[in-house]
């Protein structure tokens, strides 16, 4: 996250204009970078409601399970960032580098999801700087994978299950405002559009046999949108107006709690019946 620039509509044309310079660079390896974060939102839903935007492109890498690493070569992503003119944030951090456009810093960051190595930076086979933060939480987007365009450019995106999936416990377990935003935004405008995707869309990515972590803190992270006081709810409220909303404060929060609330009752019943089985 380029924390040093706000989220915005501006910043979002820009990192989009920065990812499709890579896109470009890697060529037909474009479909191993699973774009995720918050550039994904208005790819999965169309709401009149303005997304807030972003400043940074995040991209997740399926590298497996160590043992299964020896066979991987990063040294093509190595040179697509280096040919599409980024560098790297810093001369000791390799899963985030910086690209200017029109004077303004682009960061893509580098993401995995693994048991090994918890909250650090793994170095990528084959590359020589190259590396990729291993966060908890995003893995199940690997599961759930559509085409899109970005900034002209065709790229690999996560889908509303496996978006939702790993931001809601993303969000629970970093309680950053920025998680909590992007996935209620989802969830209003799906709920607004009549089609209600959500649940079962997380449900066919989900396993909360073997995931039970994952599907507790999803379930979790709704509380936090229990009552318009709530931390989830305001946050959303006032991030939905940071980001140009013009209803008043207390109906965009009320507007997360019923989204967010109609969305856990569907999802905690549909995880119910795959726990208990035929």
């Amino acid at each position: 996250m380029n924390a040093s620039a706000p989220r915005s509509r501006d910043a979002r044309a820009l990192a989009e204009a920065g990812f499709a310079a890579l896109l470009k660079a890697v060529g037909p390896n474009r479909g191993r970078l699973l774009l995720i974060g918050g550039l994904v939102p208005e790819h999965l839903v169309h709401s009149d409601e303005p997304h807030q935007g972003t400043n940074d492109v995040d991209i997740l890498l399926d590298i497996g399970l160590v043992y299964d690493r020896d066979g991987l070569d990063f040294a093509w992503l190595e040179q697509a960032l280096e040919t599409a003119g980024f560098v790297t944030s810093t001369p000791n951090t390799g899963w985030r580098w910086l690209k200017e456009i029109s004077g303004f810093p682009i960061q893509v960051e580098f993401l995995v999801d693994v048991p090994d190595n918890l909250d650090q930076e793994i170095a990528l086979p084959g590359a020589e700087t190259l590396g990729a933060k291993n966060l908890r939480g995003p893995g199940p987007a690997l599961r759930d994978v559509h085409d899109t365009v970005v900034a002209g450019e065709r790229a690999t995106v996560t889908g509303i299950g496996g978006y939702l999936s790993a931001k809601g416990a993303s969000a629970y377990w970093r309680r950053a405002d920025k998680d909590l935003y992007d996935f209620a935004w989802v969830l209003v405008a799906d709920l607004r559009s009549g089609e209600r995707r959500a649940a079962r869309a997380v449900q066919r990515v989900l396993d909360p046999l073997r995931e039970r972590d994952r599907a507790d803190a999803l379930l979790a992270v709704c509380d936090l949108f229990s009552g318009p006081d709530a931390v989830g709810a305001t946050t959303y409220a006032r991030l939905s107006i940071a980001a140009g909303g013009v209803d008043a404060t207390e109906n965009l929060a009320l507007d997360a709690v019923v989204a967010v609330g109609a969305f856990r009752a569907e999802l905690a019943a549909l995880l119910d019946d795959r726990r208990i089985g035929p």
